[in-house]
């Protein structure tokens, strides 16, 4: 394997996704760009592979960018590249990087730590490496211009294109301020020039980004613009191409409405941040209520959008009844996915300056999830992760949805008929990973079927419909057997 003088990395969360970050910094390099290679990992790779995949190339400089998903196992990564290449120079940056406080551990084996973004100081550094120069052991990066730096689209590889996801962004910043956010720290949005980006993702989408997401905070600030950059993503993109925006729950404005409709049916995905139904918890924690969810959703799904609808479980003040409520009021809604995230204690936000005084307690070591507070006992919180996971396969997978409903088809609360159901696939399997589709199906049929609750040829009807919707061979013989 040939050297590379400079290497960007990173471990990301999984394969499909391409990091953002790199591209961005790999464009902003100026005259070292060509001699800069993006070289990237997944969460299943060992520390030792990534080390010695990074050593092979002997870099003079090791860009690694530092995330919630990766802090904890990065340290050893580096240890062992500083190991095997003990003249690299290291550069880390990223949001575990917060101005003013104790940076992490991987920071250790670090030259130079970067806080804020890194695109108009990487360069300098790098030249400053090159030439033997020593490193500034910190650099405390101002938010650039969005106007004098290089977007990321033209480091998309034509692989990236075709097989991952390309992260996009029009925006930096949000509007609101979530005591939970990063965005909190600097509220505002900074706005790439439109011109610019309708440029670059035309000439992006024309090369065949079939997956994209655009990761601005909140699509729909301005909804003049996000109309706008619809209408060209929708004349742009490759025809089995899906993409993915964020927006607050509001109704749409008429204009992006009809910009939504421009998309075949299950091609533009909405993920909409409702995150509590209280008022007060809502307050709490800086974020304007969401007063007319149920208007919001209706108009995305009339347009065509597949709707994500997001829930934060352990916030300020909430508790697990009303949390509940909120769950059961998004279920009968209908969004194709809702997705129960638990609290993170995110470094540098106002939630972790404000945890002591708010009493709560967080995992120590990343994500840092929210392990109890005033109103959300320890052990309902380590429920709630059983529960999310278990919704995660069964219901925001589309494995169950003609099926699933019949838990709580007798009127009752869909969020206590879960989590009775996630209790029992607990005892079950004692692992929320890992399980057959086939094995979670023989659950349900009998957790529906005990003591008479629901027919049984009620229950192999629907799961007969819930496997000819995604294209699986029904396990009829299987499944009657057991319900014997």
């Amino acid at each position: 394997m040939g050297r590379s003088r400079i290497v960007l990395s990173t471990i990301n969360a999984g394969y499909p996704h391409a990091s953002l970050a790199l591209r961005c910094l790999r464009a902003n390099l100026g005259r070292w760009r060509e001699i800069a290679e993006i070289v990237e990992f997944d969460g299943r790779a060992a520390p030792e592979a990534v080390a010695s995949a990074l050593a092979a190339r002997s870099p003079e400089v090791l860009a690694f960018g530092l995330f919630i998903w990766n802090a904890a196992y990065a340290p050893e990564v580096l240890r062992q590249f500083r190991e095997r290449c003990p003249t690299a120079r290291i550069v880390v940056g990223g949001p575990e990087l917060v101005r003013g406080m104790v940076p992490p551990a991987a920071a250790r084996w670090a030259d130079c730590v970067i806080e804020g973004e890194g695109e108009a100081v990487l360069a300098e550094l790098c030249s400053v490496a090159l030439a033997g120069g020593r490193l500034p052991p910190q650099v405390a990066a101002a938010p650039p211009d969005l106007g004098g730096v290089e977007g990321p689209e033209e480091e998309y590889t034509e692989a990236d294109l075709a097989h991952r996801i390309v992260y996009l962004e029009s925006s930096r910043g949000c509007p609101n301020a979530c005591a939970y956010c990063c965005s909190a720290v600097a509220p505002g949005v900074r706005w790439r020039p439109l011109e610019a980006v309708e440029v670059a993702w035309t000439r992006l989408l024309r090369r065949g980004a079939r997956r994209v997401k655009i990761v601005d905070r909140t699509f729909n600030a301005d909804e003049e613009r996000a109309a706008r950059l619809l209408r060209v993503v929708a004349a742009a993109r490759p025809a089995d191409g899906s993409v993915q925006i964020e927006m607050t729950p509001e109704p749409p404005a008429p204009a992006l409405v009809a910009a939504m409709a421009l998309f075949p049916p299950g091609a533009l995905r909405v993920e909409v941040g409702i995150q509590t139904f209280d008022p007060a918890v809502a307050r709490a924690i800086g974020r304007r209520p969401s007063m007319d969810v149920e208007t919001a959703l209706t108009a995305l799904r009339r347009a065509g959008a597949v709707v994500h609808a997001d829930l934060i479980a352990g916030l300020p003040g909430e508790t697990p009844a009303g949390f509940a409520a909120g769950f059961d009021r998004l279920v009968a809604m209908e969004p194709e996915e809702l997705q129960v995230n638990l609290l993170k204690r995110l470094r540098g936000t106002p939630l972790d300056a404000r945890a002591a005084a708010w009493t709560m307690r967080f995992d120590s070591e990343p994500p840092y999830t929210v392990v109890e507070t005033p109103t959300w006992p320890a052990a309902d919180l380590v429920a709630m992760r059983r529960f999310s996971r278990y919704w995660e396969l069964m219901y925001n997978r589309g494995r169950f949805r003609h099926t699933l409903p019949l838990l709580w088809a007798d009127g009752g609360s869909p969020f206590r008929a879960f989590r009775e159901f996630a209790d029992r696939l607990n005892e079950r399997f004692g692992r929320c990973h890992g399980i057959a589709a086939d094995d979670l199906a023989l659950a349900l049929v009998e957790h529906l079927t005990a003591g008479g609750r629901t027919g049984r040829e009620m229950v192999m009807r629907r799961l007969e419909r819930d496997y000819a919707a995604r294209g699986a061979r029904f396990p009829a013989r299987r499944l009657a057997a057991s319900a014997r």
